[in-house]
Formats: C-alpha cells, sequence, structure tokens
C-alpha cells in the first residue's frame, strides 16, 4: 500500500523551502532556476508546437521563476514576452536576478498590458504572477493581468499555484484559471479542494529534487489519499456466510422521498453488507420490494415502531429521505441512541443541527456526511464561512461532535481525531439528486464489514469518486446517481 501525499499550507512551504536549501547546500537562485527549468520543460511536454510564450511575472519570487522560463523560451528561439506586473527596476533578490537572467537572454519585458501582443490559440500563457504566500483580494496591476490571462485564447500554465487560489484553504475571489499547474516541493492543500479543482486543471508535481528528509521536518495540514494508499478490504473465505459481512439498517425516506432511502439500502447491498434492512414510510414498501427485493423493507410510522429493528443491525444509517417533521425527528432520536456506529446524512444532520434531538451527544463511533450547506448549519454559520476554508469546518464540526466528519465536495475533506484526509476521485457530472444517499450505504457497507469508521469512510469516499468517475466516461452531464451502482460492485470485490 502507497503512502498518502501530504499537502502543505503556505508557511510549512515556506519551511520546506528554506530546508530543501540548506539541505542540498545551493543558493536560493539555484532553486529557483530549478523551479523555472521543471516548469518549462512540462510546458514543452504538453505543447511542443507552441508559437510564442507569455509570462505574466509579478514582483516576488513566484515572479522570478517566470523569468526564468522565459530565458529558457528565448534559448529555444520560441517568440517570448514578459508582461512586468512590477517594474523590473523595483525587484529585490532573487526576482531581480532572473529578470536580469531573462534581459541577458534578450526577452522582452513590458509594463503595460497594451504593449502586448495579440495572442492566437498557439501562445501559451505563463501565470507567475502571485504564489503561496497570497490571501485576499487582487489589489493594484494583477487584477487586469488576471482578467487578461483568462480572455486569452491560448492555454494557460500556473507556476507552482494558479495566481489568486489560497494555497491554505481553497478559496478564491477573481483567480486565474489554468488549463496546467505545475507545482514545486510541496503539494498545496488549495489545488485540490475548494475552488482549487476548478483552477489548477492538470496539477503536475516536481519535487526539485527536495530530500525526503526534509518532508519528515514540516507537518502537513492534510494527508491526501487515492486507491493505492487506502486499506481494502480482504478477500472473502471459500466458506464465507453472511453474517459474516455485517447487517445493515438504513432509516429514511419519508413520504415523497422514498427514493433516497432505497438507494442508499441498494448501495450498501452492492458494496457486499451481508444483510440490508429498511425502515421507511409505509408508502414506500412495495417500490421498495418491487426494485430491490433483496432489502428487507419495514414500514414504520414512529420511533416505537422502529425501536424492535434496532436490535438486528451491525451498523445504522440514518438521514436519506428522512425530512424534518416529527416522523424524521423521532426515528433519529431512537436510533441516534442505539449501541452500534451510525452514519448521518442529509436531514439527520439538519435536525441534529437543531439542537432538539440528540442535542449535545458526542460519539466517537458515527459519519457524519454533511455537504457545505449541512456543514454551516452543523457549525452555525453561513456557507460562505465554509467555502473560505472547509479544512476549518471540518475540524470544527469533528471537534464539536466526535467521530469522523466527511465533508463532501470538489475535494472531499474527512476530519478525524488524528488529523485531515483529502481522498482523489470524483467529477462534475456527480453534482445531481441521490449521489450522497450512495456514500452513505456504502460507508455503513464498510462498517458493517469491520472497517472501523475511519477505514471505511476513506474507502468509501473513494470507491465513491471513482466509481462516479467510471461511470462519467462517456460523459457526465445527466449522470444519474444509480449508474454508479454497477461501478460500485465492481471497484469494491
Amino acid at each position: 500500500m502507497d503512502r498518502p501525499q501530504p499537502l502543505y499550507g503556505a508557511e510549512a512551504l515556506r519551511a520546506l523551502d528554506r530546508r530543501t536549501i540548506d539541505a542540498l547546500k545551493i543558493p536560493s537562485i539555484a532553486l529557483m532556476k530549478r523551479a523555472g527549468r521543471a516548469a518549462f520543460a512540462r510546458l514543452l511536454e504538453r505543447w511542443p508546437d507552441a508559437g510564442s510564450v507569455q509570462v505574466f511575472c509579478g514582483g516576488g519570487n513566484n515572479g522570478g521563476d517566470g523569468y526564468v522560463i522565459a530565458a529558457l523560451a528565448a534559448q529555444k528561439q520560441i517568440p517570448v514576452t514578459v508582461y512586468a506586473c512590477v517594474a523590473p527596476e523595483a525587484l529585490k533578490g532573487d526576482a531581480l536576478r532572473a529578470c536580469d537572467y531573462a534581459r541577458s537572454e534578450g526577452v522582452r519585458i513590458v509594463t503595460s498590458l497594451e504593449d502586448l501582443d495579440n495572442t492566437g490559440e498557439d501562445t501559451v500563457i505563463v501565470d507567475a504572477l502571485l504564489g503561496t504566500g497570497f490571501s485576499g483580494e487582487l489589489r493594484g496591476a494583477v487584477a487586469p493581468a488576471v482578467e487578461h490571462i483568462n480572455a486569452s485564447p491560448g492555454p494557460v500554465l500556473a507556476v507552482d499555484i494558479p495566481s489568486g487560489l489560497s494555497a491554505d484553504t481553497g478559496s478564491a475571489g477573481q483567480a486565474v484559471c489554468a488549463d496546467v499547474t505545475v507545482t514545486f516541493i510541496g503539494r498545496k492543500l488549495g489545488l485540490y479542494c475548494g475552488r482549487g479543482p476548478a483552477l489548477s486543471g492538470e496539477i503536475l508535481f516536481e519535487s526539485l529534487g527536495a530530500p525526503e528528509q526534509v518532508y519528515t521536518e514540516v507537518a502537513p495540514l492534510a494527508q491526501r489519499f487515492d486507491g493505492a494508499s487506502i486499506q481494502r478490504l480482504p478477500a472473502r473465505a471459500a466458506d464465507a456466510y453472511k453474517n459474516q459481512f455485517g447487517h445493515v439498517l438504513v432509516v429514511g425516506g419519508d413520504s415523497g422521498t422514498g427514493g433516497a432511502a432505497l438507494m442508499a439500502a441498494e448501495s450498501a447491498a452492492r458494496a457486499g453488507a451481508g444483510l440490508v434492512s429498511l425502515a421507511t414510510h409505509p408508502q414506500h414498501l412495495v417500490a421498495s420490494l418491487t426494485r430491490r427485493p433483496e432489502v428487507m423493507a419495514h414500514p414504520v410510522i414512529s420511533g416505537q415502531e422502529l425501536e424492535p429493528l434496532l436490535e438486528m443491525p451491525d451498523v445504522i444509517a440514518v438521514g436519506p429521505g428522512l425530512g424534518r417533521a416529527p416522523w424524521g425527528e423521532q426515528l433519529l432520536a431512537r436510533a441516534g441512541r442505539a449501541d452500534v456506529p451510525l452514519v448521518l446524512d442529509a436531514d439527520a444532520l439538519n435536525i441534529l443541527a437543531g439542537g432538539r434531538v440528540l442535542a449535545g451527544v458526542r460519539r466517537h463511533d458515527w459519519v457524519l456526511t454533511p455537504h457545505v450547506g449541512e456543514a454551516a448549519r452543523l457549525l452555525g454559520c453561513g456557507t460562505g464561512d465554509v467555502l473560505a476554508d472547509p479544512r476549518a469546518a471540518a475540524i470544527a464540526i469533528q471537534k464539536k461532535f466526535s467521530g469522523v466528519v466527511v465533508l463532501k465536495g470538489a475535494g472531499t475533506l474527512i476530519a478525524h481525531p488524528s488529523g485531515v484526509d483529502l481522498i482523489k476521485g470524483g467529477n462534475p457530472g456527480m453534482a445531481s439528486g441521490g449521489m450522497g444517499d450512495l456514500l452513505t450505504g456504502v460507508i455503513a457497507a464498510l462498517i458493517g464489514q469491520h472497517m472501523t469508521p475511519l477505514e471505511a469512510a476513506r474507502l468509501a469516499v473513494w470507491l465513491h469518486g471513482e466509481a462516479g468517475d467510471r461511470a462519467a466516461a462517456d460523459g457526465q452531464r445527466g449522470l444519474l446517481a444509480t449508474d454508479l451502482l454497477p461501478h460500485i460492485r465492481k471497484l469494491v470485490d
């Protein structure tokens, strides 16, 4: 099993840079030139027929990387122009030295956007305006430069991080939208969560020769898992029987929302649960038996009727289609005090946020799976606050309620007592109804198969995202939650 990839914030990245320079015993300008060479090599690899290059340089080290790229383009006799957001005479340190290097190669440097030549689709735009130290809003000449980059017809390569994107949080206002981002030494958390995936394009990592030792000396903000670094289920023995693989009870499906609970139940079955039961509104009983007779459906009209069903399962999933009416509150109140692990989703989270049901309850054995809106309600804040720093929001929910928190989104985050994980996978086609219901069922099924809540959350989020990617192979638009079910079954085996 591979190790997960550490993801860093701005402060840690500065420490990594310093330690790399010290460990390699090289001047900082040498590391800058390594970065420029690595980015330029990627540019040529991706766009070997580039007709020209325009490099947008800021006044810091990110701009210095851009000047190195411009110098290398000139050496290759590729027409290149630098737009200097900060006048060359105002540069200092390595940025000035890199600018002098570009000048020595005859690079044309302009300080007005109006002096840039018109570009075509064969002009590669290099964004070297702002680096990982950026936070807040774009100011001064940077804002119109970013607007110019995004309006250009040619492809965009961002150096280290798209300008305007926060390395710490993935939040962004006005920002460069890149086709490719070449990032150095440490992977930035902000590239993989929040608006990072939408702005960064393809992310290419270059270590620049940083020794492994430096990564043990600096703490990351999160760990990034993929299919090769996540613990999987063991193979089943030849004499296996159903009771070895857990009994999942799904609770939900108020009047008019029975499909959500049924999808959660079916996904639990497809993810390998030995037995699956469904406690739902009586009106959904026939549909459940017709759609999936393997699921043992029970009509319940009150929390009292749910009580005897709580003695059967090894894990309970509550929330899909639950609603916020008294029916849903009663069911959550009963299920929430059962002595087995829980997975809470959808309206179970909204009821929990209301504070009338399970008030003050903290459980180490439950998994909460909010999207941004539900996360905001759990924290009593606005969705903008969650989007501004999703990692901090996930941590805050975990501290408030304990257990494991799965904050769903582009770059799903898992907060747990030992840290924060980010799971690779998923696509915009999955922004449709029912996707979260499937995830709830898969998490419950994996807990029933003897995984810890954290192990189950990691594997379920990856399975869900990978299944979504495979189901979207023929196109993302119009993707349905149930399209993922055949892929979940294949992936979990």
